[in-house]
């Protein structure tokens, strides 16, 4: 069952007053919450705790929070980052939503919203990494171990790449996974023009469209793409 004490949390925030709040009004929350001051110090603690779930603020010291973020991503796409930001930092926002945050807060964050988000981030994590299957809209079911669909028990067949998409999808259900991660995701290592890589998604996703009810993969336009739960 599901429990977001058995879950681990790191807090990145410089301001030492805002910091000492949250971390006060979350550590009872979590297994544990570790803390840093700044760009260095987070990415030190991430490598040495491997936290479940990470929220950062954008503006740090020594490294921002888009820094950080850009550097857990290079070989960690599945923690779940939440990044805290002012209404001016709309472009840095821009950049951090193509580097596959979860979601983002703009502060001030009353602490009870956060911890919202934080308990949807930990159930979907959970159901992700220790339940054998997950429930998708329309009766749709994705068998982890086998990396299948089903549908009333009839297995969906898949291509290579239809199955990586929708795989990823799936670890990130509900969240909006952007257009730049799905074509690193896709692409990965392969020289593909930007223009191409636009070409060859939408073929897919067409392709998998007329295998599955087309609002089970929505498409959020200008952002990207996600896969919704059973209601």
């Amino acid at each position: 069952m599901y429990d977001l004490k058995e879950m681990t949390l790191l807090y990145i925030e410089d301001d030492e007053v805002i910091r000492e709040k949250f971390v006060h009004f979350l550590k009872p929350k979590f297994k544990e919450v570790f803390e840093a001051v700044d760009g260095v110090e987070a990415l030190e603690k991430y490598h040495a705790y491997c936290p479940d779930m990470i929220v950062v603020d954008i503006n740090l010291p020594k490294l921002d929070g888009l820094e950080v973020i850009e550097h857990i991503r290079k070989h960690d796409i599945e923690t779940p980052i939440v990044v805290l930001s002012g209404y001016s930092d709309q472009k840095k926002l821009l950049k951090a939503i193509r580097l596959g945050l979860s979601d983002y807060l703009v502060k001030p964050v009353p602490r009870q919203k956060l911890l919202s988000f934080l308990e949807d981030m930990g159930s979907k994590l959970y159901q992700i990494r220790y339940e054998g299957s997950i429930e998708l809209r329309n009766g749709y079911v994705w068998k982890k171990e086998e990396k299948v669909l089903s549908h009333n028990n009839i297995n969906i067949s898949l291509a290579k790449r239809e199955l990586i998409l929708l795989e990823y999808l799936i670890e990130n259900l509900n969240s909006i996974v952007t257009l730049y991660i799905i074509e690193e995701l896709l692409w990965y290592g392969e020289t593909v023009e930007e223009v191409d890589k636009h070409a060859s998604l939408r073929q897919l996703l067409k392709r998998i469209r007329k295998k599955l009810p087309e609002e089970l993969i929505e498409n959020i336009y200008g952002e990207g793409y996600r896969v919704l739960g059973a209601k």
